[in-house]
């Protein structure tokens, strides 16, 4: 096989990691293992933190590496940090403040453990997970641990039209919305998803032209109109599949293993 193709992308939630059945699909397992056998790399980029992955989804995917929380860190195979971006102490105070003055709730995502303020089972519910937790998550009630750790990531989850709730609130920072119209994450304008990427591919000497990116919610725009064949799966959202080459099946409906099929790359 010589198609050209050095590197897969794949988001996690709703693309590699099915919400419906809970898992990474079968096929996508299968998919992993035969890109893996043609010597194909796997990125993995996500709002997720190394954390949020949990041990089964890393174990399934043995990706290369992976951009997570957004592209504000960069890790290698063996889930080591080799970039991170940090919130400042401004920006974060700005989000809590906003936080409190809309009644939402608030988690900060570290590398190996995210930090809940308030909402400890609502924040726990936004990023499922394969497995238990295992101390994943901190609870902090004082709203004070970034005062010794900054965070790699911000996520609130608020009633069940956040985007009307956070309508006043002016910010320099990115918020991005989820399925899900009571969460989102907020991240800085200048770090995404395909700037962490774009990093990782100059270092590897892979070109984007010979990438293909799977991905299904706003935070995966910029990745699938940047790369040589960018896939939006068939339950994304309209902003996604509008920045995609082609549209695949749904992840519930083995869209990965599809898709790869029908561009040769399996």
């Amino acid at each position: 096989m010589d198609s050209g193709i050095r590197a897969v992308i794949f988001d996690v939630d709703g693309t590699l990691y099915d919400y419906k059945t809970h898992t990474v699909p079968l096929s996508a397992q299968e998919a992993l293992c035969r890109l893996r056998e043609h010597g194909i790399r796997i990125l993995i980029a996500s709002g997720r933190s190394y954390a949020l992955l949990g041990e089964s989804l890393i174990r399934i995917a043995q990706a290369d590496h992976y951009v997570l929380s957004n592209g504000h860190e960069l890790l290698d195979r063996a889930g080591q940090p080799v970039y991170q971006e940090r919130f400042t102490p401004e920006e974060t105070e700005g989000v809590l403040r906003a936080a409190r003055a809309h009644k939402v709730h608030v988690m900060l995502k570290y590398h190996g453990f995210c930090c809940i303020y308030s909402g400890w089972d609502e924040m726990r519910s936004v990023f499922r997970m394969m497995e238990p937790d295992r101390g994943s998550y901190r609870f902090c009630p004082e709203w004070d641990y970034h005062s010794r750790e900054l965070p790699l990531g911000i996520t609130l989850k608020g009633g069940p039209d956040l985007r009307g709730q956070l309508a006043d609130w002016e910010t320099a920072l990115r918020i991005e919305y989820f399925t899900d119209p009571s969460e989102c994450d907020i991240f800085h304008r200048g770090a995404n998803k395909w700037t962490g990427l774009r990093r990782i591919l100059s270092e590897a000497g892979i070109a984007p032209e010979n990438c293909i990116a799977f991905g299904d919610s706003g935070n995966d725009v910029d990745m699938l109109r940047s790369v040589g064949c960018g896939i939006a799966m068939g339950n994304a959202s309209p902003e996604a599949m509008a920045a995609a080459d082609r549209v695949c099946r749904p992840s519930w409906e083995d869209g990965i293993y599809h898709a790869l099929r029908e561009l040769e790359i399996l």
